[in-house]
């Protein structure tokens, strides 16, 4: 029966003239508003509920990252071209997506989140060309910010040292690079949307036309009838499973020192303005 299933999803896909659905990947660093983004994304009519981090699908990229990093001392014996390898590579993904579009009801759009799935954004791009991308773009302190309070509850509130606040910026500046850094592979597959005009509601226009459907916040998915989705943990702030606020967009001044806001903006400050969040 399992075999039959798995040729019943190849022979299907084989057979439609159309693509079965869209996959829609939202990304950008940890703390820096995927969650919403993702949760506002899913209360279209067009794409499935909210659910819970892609990470296992994230863990698929990981192969073909390998094969494409040392395709001349190894993965040449086993494929003619990177883009044989990307084009493999890109079935197997694609044969997972199917299975994950049926388990969630079929909806025109697939959207899945995972903010360790940005760093994979250019090969996902290449290796599935009907993919499309949302990435989320916010103020390097708020997402530093944030991020520093996450640690701290991990540590059990010991304080944050200067180098892990730079090993934050680090992430977060290598996560956007590299989408920014890769926009050929994207066309017109990619939209960033900066995490203010999206908890102000002015960014919902712009997914609309991005092909999410019509995006209505009152339908966002919360903590109170999707527990399951949005679990308490370190992660958590007291906004996680709410509707759209606006409270967190510059929450980090109550939380930055000069010093450590200036460290930020040094790191960051040069990626902030490429995105758009500063002009």
């Amino acid at each position: 029966m399992k075999l039959l299933g798995r040729r019943k999803l190849v022979t299907e896909s084989i057979q439609s003239s159309e693509p079965l659905f869209t996959p829609l990947f939202v990304g950008g660093p940890p703390r820096s508003g995927t969650t919403i983004l993702h949760a506002l994304i899913c209360s279209s009519e067009r794409t499935n509920n909210y659910i819970g981090e892609c990470s296992y699908f994230t863990a698929l990229l990981q192969p073909l990252a390998t094969g494409l990093n040392v395709f001349d001392a190894h993965t040449r014996y086993y494929f003619d071209s990177r883009e044989e390898l990307i084009a493999h590579h890109g079935e197997i993904l694609d044969c997972e997506l199917q299975r994950i579009w049926r388990r969630l009801g079929r909806p025109e759009v697939v959207a899945l989140k995972d903010p360790m799935l940005t760093q994979f954004f250019a090969i996902t791009a290449q290796a599935l060309p009907r993919a499309r991308f949302v990435l989320s773009a916010r103020d390097p302190r708020a997402t530093i910010s944030s991020r520093m309070e996450v640690a701290q509850r991990q540590a059990g509130g010991n304080p944050i040292t200067e180098a892990k606040i730079a090993e934050f910026c680090d992430e977060y500046v290598r996560l956007y690079r590299s989408v920014l850094d890769n926009r050929q592979h994207f066309g017109d597959r990619l939209c960033i949307v900066n995490y203010k005009d999206l908890v102000e509601g002015s960014a919902n226009r712009a997914l609309e036309k991005f092909g999410c459907g019509r995006i209505v916040p009152e339908r966002v998915s919360t903590r109170e009838d999707n527990p399951g989705a949005f679990a308490m943990d370190e992660w958590a702030t007291d906004l996680l499973g709410t509707l759209p606020s606006t409270k967190s967009i510059n929450r980090f001044k109550a939380h930055l020192d000069s010093r450590t806001e200036e460290l930020i903006l040094n790191a960051c400050g040069e990626v902030a303005v490429e995105l758009g969040i500063f002009t």
